[in-house]
């Protein structure tokens, strides 16, 4: 049996995959503190913390120390570094040193963030006014659709030898935000445009949604710096330090755009 906990963009299509390979699997919310005699592995999405260690600590103690689950995966970030620092990193440290397999998932960003989850919601995405925003300049990124991350989970999850390191997970290629805008007019039929903010205002932006906007900020810069790009072109850590093996998903923002171009025609 494997658990996965989180049931959003990730989650869903992973909980899927199970369903669909006939593997048992149990799914629930990131609140979910159950753990089992029979969990194999544990897919874990981070709560939307600062200080993510101190939030899952408790949980991954329980699992590993009390019911003696062997294997977890950590949903984290491309440009996160791992084995240390706050947010992701830190907990990906924290899971190295147990003595357990794992398996950090460092996904670049999802096409579904250009699917805003609530009308009126504008953070990477505004359909209304037909921009999409970033700080990123001419930075390329390799966005990826979540349900090529939930594959590279899956694997994690499944695969008999543990990765014991990351999965670095890409789109098949390069865009920057400008690339995301002319796919999202030419399905559209309809001029959208990238909003390219200053550092501080896009900090400002992002204060309207999330409490502690340092850490994202600070993704924006490495993108607009190019740190993305040459991680995909060059793979692998510069440190190092584990494991890390490049996955590029098989799906095209191009194909996404025609999924979602009805929220982007309205």
């Amino acid at each position: 049996m494997h658990l996965i906990i989180g049931t959003g963009n990730v989650g869903l299509p992973l909980s899927r995959l199970f369903h669909t390979s006939n593997i048992p699997a149990l799914s629930t919310s990131r609140a979910g503190n159950a753990a089992s005699d029979i969990i194999q592995s544990i897919f874990m999405t981070p709560p939307p913390s600062i200080d993510m260690v101190q939030a899952m600590k408790p949980f991954i103690d329980f699992a590993a120390k009390e019911k003696g689950v062997k294997r977890f995966v950590l949903l984290s970030s491309s440009l996160v570094p791992p084995l240390g620092g706050i947010v992701h990193g830190a907990v990906h440290k924290y899971i190295s040193e147990l003595g357990v397999e794992y398996a950090a998932i460092r996904p670049s960003w999802f096409f579904q963030n250009f699917h805003p989850p609530a009308p009126g919601f504008v953070f990477y995405a505004d359909p209304e006014n037909g921009t999409v925003i970033s700080s990123t300049g001419s930075g390329k990124v390799g966005f990826v659709d979540a349900r090529d991350i939930a594959e590279s989970a899956f694997r994690a999850m499944t695969e008999k030898e543990p990765l014991n390191g990351s999965y670095i997970v890409f789109g098949p290629e390069l865009l920057t935000y400008t690339d995301v805008a002319k796919i999202l007019s030419s399905v559209t039929g309809r001029s959208i445009t990238h909003r390219n903010l200053s550092r501080s205002e896009f900090e400002e932006h992002a204060k309207r949604v999330i409490p502690h906007t340092e850490a994202i900020t600070t993704v924006e810069d490495m993108l607009r710096n190019g740190a993305e790009e040459r991680l995909f072109l060059d793979g692998g850590a510069e440190d190092g330090k584990e494991k890390e093996v490049i996955w590029k998903g098989k799906r095209s923002f191009q194909i996404y755009a025609e999924e979602i171009k009805d929220v982007w025609m309205n």
